[in-house]
């Protein structure tokens, strides 16, 4: 005898109640922003000296050009070379905190005034950066 139960029970629930409760809750949130728009007087406090921003954290910033010529940061009306530069660079990483060297130069550069750069700044401990112009 076979004593088995022919319907079965169906877990399924309908969506509509759902929607219906996020356009509820979407009503409830626009009317709640429209209403919130009021703002509270906030008093900062004010710096009695203007703050100037330091440019301690800002890496050196050195340029090559196409026939090994080095130059500081955009301006490139002084040209130095590597033994003029192992002079110069020292003094300007001392003042910086953090001793990060940003090293750019044309795609046509000489690797080798690149990579003497690089061991200039490995050997000072300092961290170089490359970057190249997209010219």
């Amino acid at each position: 005898m076979d004593i088995r139960r022919n319907t079965k029970i169906q877990a399924e629930g309908g969506m509509s109640s759902m929607t219906d409760l996020v356009f509820l809750m979407l009503i409830f949130f626009i009317i709640m922003s429209t209403m919130s728009r009021q703002t509270l007087p906030v008093d900062l406090p004010s710096a009695d000296t203007p703050v100037k921003p330091s440019n301690a954290n800002s890496p050196v910033e050195i340029g090559i050009t196409v026939d090994g010529q080095y130059f500081f940061d955009a301006d490139q009306t002084k040209y130095y070379d590597l033994e003029q530069l192992k002079k110069v660079l020292p003094g300007m990483m001392d003042e910086k905190k953090e001793k990060n060297l940003k090293i750019s130069g044309d795609k046509n550069t000489n690797y080798e005034s690149v990579l003497q750069l690089i061991a200039l700044a490995k050997a000072n401990e300092w961290k170089p950066v490359l970057t190249y112009k997209m010219d």
